[in-house]
């Protein structure tokens, strides 16, 4: 049975484990904390794919002292030999008497470290403060329960739910803190992702010219959602000098055309993948992006991908900044998500809601059985 002590020492791991960035993918943000006599002695977390692991990381500091702790971990142990030993077999080594875990490892290669632990005498306990440890892996869960990448959607409304006055004016809805922020978001994300609407429409760049100190993390592929390849090769997308573009349509003669052709010459990739329908052409994209190794694909299109993302059950993290504005009129901050009625509806959990500048910033999480 776990305890109040047990939520807490998995907290701090969730922190430690937090500070983990975009190099550890495609692996899991774990952290790992070691307790003894009510104090931590070590942690750890895995900061880059190929590199240590929290465990490895944790139970090297704290030496002998490691022998009788209890270790804290985020997610199950590893119990098998990739690039590095499997951890399961590093606590063990190190003589922990008791591991608690926040959530199983579902990777059919990688699963089966509690059983391995218990078999070693070593008591294990699962599901502490399962949810947050859920939320810590979530790129990671979703790409393997799902076979697809992980999609954050970042949407800004006023205040009654517009993104857009009635003339179509949106710039600027929000305050020069919240754009910096999304900014953030896209230096953490692989990829950055809009349909042609907004494309056309608005023009946008979709790099992080507010904080040129966020190159250093690498600027991510920016995919433009095109089934007639309307962009222009004008556009500010198709200029690939600095940061790269994929278009992804559906048609093959369209993929061979001109308007392909005149984009192919400014650099940019063109994909074709033939849709059925709205919801197996999404899928197929987001399981072909992971193909190539974009794990964290950022939303930013407009209220007609969003609500097809939302309606498909693909949203995995609605990102929401609100202005402190009322406009009446104007454009809705989703397409049809497919709601007849109020039974119909998603159900999603906030997480606290956070000041961004004038801007207040909401994060909500489907409810979903399997992560």
């Amino acid at each position: 049975m776990s305890t109040s002590d047990d939520s807490r020492w998995m907290r701090r791991a969730i922190e430690v484990g937090a500070h983990g960035g975009k190099a550890v993918r495609p692996n899991p943000r774990v952290g790992c904390v070691l307790v003894r006599g009510g104090e931590e002695i070590a942690s750890g977390y895995h900061d880059m794919c190929g590199g240590p692991h929290a465990e490895a990381i944790a139970v090297e500091i704290a030496g002998e002292a490691a022998r009788g702790a209890t270790a804290y971990v985020t997610l199950e142990p590893c119990n098998h030999w990739g690039r590095t030993p499997p951890c399961a077999g590093a606590l063990i080594q190190a003589g922990v008497a008791r591991v608690v875990i926040g959530v199983v490892d579902p990777h059919a290669l990688a699963s089966g470290g509690a059983a391995a632990l218990r078999v070693a005498g070593v008591e294990v306990e699962l599901g502490v403060e399962a949810q947050a440890a859920r939320e810590l892996a979530e790129v990671f869960l979703t790409m393997t329960l799902e076979n697809r990448a992980f999609v954050q959607c970042k949407l800004a409304s006023s205040l009654d739910g517009r993104t857009a006055a009635a003339d179509g004016t949106s710039r600027w809805l929000t305050s020069p803190e919240a754009r910096q922020l999304v900014h953030r978001w896209r230096a953490q994300a692989d990829a950055v992702l809009v349909g042609s609407g907004t494309a056309v429409t608005d023009d946008p760049r979709l790099d992080v010219r507010d904080l040129p100190e966020l190159h250093a993390l690498g600027l991510p592929l920016r995919i433009v959602l095109d089934r007639r390849l309307r962009l222009p090769a004008a556009s500010h997308l198709a200029d690939t000098t600095q940061q790269p573009t994929l278009v992804v349509c559906d048609d093959p003669e369209a993929a061979m055309g001109p308007a392909a052709d005149a984009l192919r010459r400014r650099g940019v990739e063109i994909s074709c993948i033939p849709a059925q329908n709205d919801a197996s052409w999404l899928r197929a994209v987001l399981r072909s992006l992971k193909e190539r190794g974009l794990c964290h694909v950022l939303c930013e299109g407009g209220a007609t991908l969003a609500g097809s993302l939302v309606r498909e059950g693909l949203c995995d993290r609605l990102d929401v900044l609100l202005a402190p504005k009322l406009l009446g009129g104007g454009w809705p901050l989703l397409g049809d998500i497919g709601v007849a009625t109020l039974g119909d509806a998603p159900h999603y959990r906030f997480a606290a809601p956070q000041a961004v500048g004038a801007d207040v910033w909401l994060t909500a999480r489907p409810l979903r059985e399997k992560l």
